[in-house]
């Protein structure tokens, strides 16, 4: 059948790679065969809307603008589409996505431009795309009703242009419609109308205007765009709820309400408010800046660490609590999330209050452990399986939270070699021996001081027993002296957290990460962008620059959104 889809719709925009016709990644969402400026993902050019005339901000820099781009959903964006477009009957026991191979990171983000279809994710895409289409065939009444079926293509005509609009997220031009019809006509041979219906879902769920966002504009000269309408929409709605647009936000981008910075901020303050998913996203960007998020796939050593497997789980779920009552509940602010004295716990953690030595549920106090860097799942996730491990925590807040530049050994040419067991030295006394390679110490001097300070918790967390490692006293006792408004000595990983929770250049650091979360780069082609985003951060008041959703819609309010730059 899709052999035969793919022999018959040849100028329809099927994409290279989906459908059977041919393997390969998806580079171009625009029709096979099309040139020029840049329509759209899947086709067309913007569905007739054309664009609104949103003039560059002045003394706006071309050269800043980040470049016009298409770029790939994420996993947790494909699930949140089709969720939108075909919602099951009953809540699923796994997501589409469950089984699609693992995004691609950009600085540890999943929101990027680097996301590609090889002949793997391909396949999962149209397995995926074949379940919900056939699920959509047999509540065809509910998609698709065609009371008439002597009049059933006119049903189907009806169904294209409604459901197309809303994969696509923005109208169909006429050639897209005339190639999904020939889709539906392909599919009720030899078959019936639903039959037709499901196809026409499995063939829109593989094509590039539902897979990919486009930030192309509507084309111009001079070399820069101004995003379409329909574009700011999307951009908006998946940089906050990792979704497609609903009809109150697209009223507003074609009102030309998200053509100023004040509409835009106004529309985002309203998601933020009103939709229930958006806060999940706001705590995504969170827990992928401190790669908190690899809690599920991080294994121990059961035999050291027995105990862990049972509480991963209540390790994740500490985890988004507490970023969510931090963000919901109280300041909002990058200080608190790193110093706070206290936590969210479920009537289900009960084995991770055993851990943290408190009692009962809800906002609980904690003693000894300040912060989101000291609790069970950053811990655990920048550890060894069977150690705890210095370096992999040092290095993880001297670039997440410090924003320094610490170097891969691989590109020093520098083979690491991890200090062997020694059941006669603590792990700081081992792990310090790279201070004394030539090689490492510079590197090391920045790292080590920082690692160093959370050596009074073992490889998932735990306060080692008696404050010893190995039968000697843990020395957390650090000095940080990096030229840094941070600079001290601390007794340990919580008395730094402190200083990191007071430190302004800790909140440009998330500031930084933030632009790179939203605008999904991080590489060199990009810097002047970041520099920009950056300055434009810096005007906000001073607090408004803590507050972690002012600093994500101060990138919706930037001189940067609504343009893209030609190359």
């Amino acid at each position: 059948m899709f052999r035969r889809i793919c022999e018959r719709s040849f100028g329809f925009a099927l994409v290279v790679g989906v459908l059977g016709c041919s393997e390969g990644e998806i580079r171009d969402p625009r029709p096979m065969g099309s040139s020029g400026n840049a329509g759209t993902a899947g086709g067309g050019t913007q569905g007739g809307s054309g664009g609104l005339d949103v003039p560059l901000p002045t003394g706006t820099d071309p050269a800043t603008l980040l470049p016009a781009r298409i770029r790939r959903l994420t996993n947790a964006e494909y699930d949140a589409s089709v969720g939108v477009l075909a919602p099951p009957a009953t809540p699923r026991d796994k997501t589409p996505a469950a089984g699609f191979a693992p995004d691609t990171r950009q600085s540890g983000f999943t929101v990027n431009d680097a996301q590609r279809v090889d002949p793997v994710v391909a396949k999962q895409l149209a397995q995926a795309a074949e379940a919900i289409a056939a699920d959509v065939r047999l509540r065809v009444n509910e998609f698709a009703p065609c009371a008439d079926m002597a009049a059933a293509e006119g049903c189907a005509i009806e169904f294209i242009e409604a459901f197309g609009a809303k994969a696509y997220r923005r109208p169909l031009d006429a050639a897209e419609r005339e190639g999904l019809l020939r889709v539906y006509r392909a599919g009720i041979e030899e078959a019936a109308y639903a039959d037709g219906i499901e196809l026409v879902v499995s063939a829109l769920l593989q094509s590039a205007g539902f897979l990919y966002l486009t930030e192309l504009g509507g084309g111009s000269a001079g070399g820069v765009v101004a995003l379409t309408p329909y574009e700011l929409a999307s951009s908006i709605s998946y940089l906050f709820t990792a979704g497609p647009p609903d009809a109150a936000l697209l009223g507003k981008a074609l009102a030309g309400e998200l053509a100023t910075p004040e509409g835009r901020e106004a529309a985002v303050w309203d998601i933020l408010t009103l939709s229930p998913v958006a806060r999940d996203r706001v705590v995504r960007v969170v827990t992928e800046w401190l790669g908190i998020d690899r809690i599920d796939e991080t294994a121990k050593d059961s035999l050291v660490y027995p105990e862990y497997a049972d509480l991963q789980p209540a390790m994740q779920a500490e985890s988004l609590g507490f970023i969510t009552a931090v963000l919901a509940e109280s300041t909002r602010s990058v200080g608190e999330l790193l110093s706070a004295d206290w936590t969210k716990l479920r009537d289900a953690d009960a084995g991770l209050a055993g851990l943290y030595d408190v009692a009962g549920t809800g906002r609980v106090g904690l003693a000894g452990r300040r912060g989101i860097l000291n609790r069970a799942a950053f811990l655990s996730v920048y550890a060894h399986a069977h150690e705890s491990a210095p370096v992999l925590r040092g290095v993880a807040v001297a670039r997440r939270v410090a924003c320094l530049d610490v170097p891969s050994p691989t590109t020093q040419n520098i083979v690491v070699v991890a200090p062997p067991p020694d059941e006669t030295k603590t792990t700081r006394e081992r792990f310090a021996a790279h201070s004394t390679d030539a090689r490492c110490i510079s590197c090391h001097q920045r790292i080590d001081p920082f690692g160093f300070s959370f050596e009074q918790f073992d490889g998932m967390g735990n306060t080692r027993p008696e404050g010893k490692d190995n039968g000697k006293l843990v020395d957390s006792q650090v000095t940080i002296a990096l030229g840094a408004d941070f600079d001290g000595s601390y007794a340990d990983s919580n008395a730094l957290a402190v200083a990191l929770g007071q430190s302004a250049s800790v909140r440009e650091c998330f500031a930084r990460h933030a632009f790179r979360a939203s605008a999904g780069r991080s590489d060199a082609a990009v810097s002047a962008s970041e520099a920009k985003f950056l300055a434009f951060w810096s005007s906000l008041p001073a607090e408004k620059q803590g507050d972690i959703l002012e600093t994500l819609v101060a990138f919706v309010r930037s001189p940067l959104f609504a343009h893209r730059r030609s190359e």
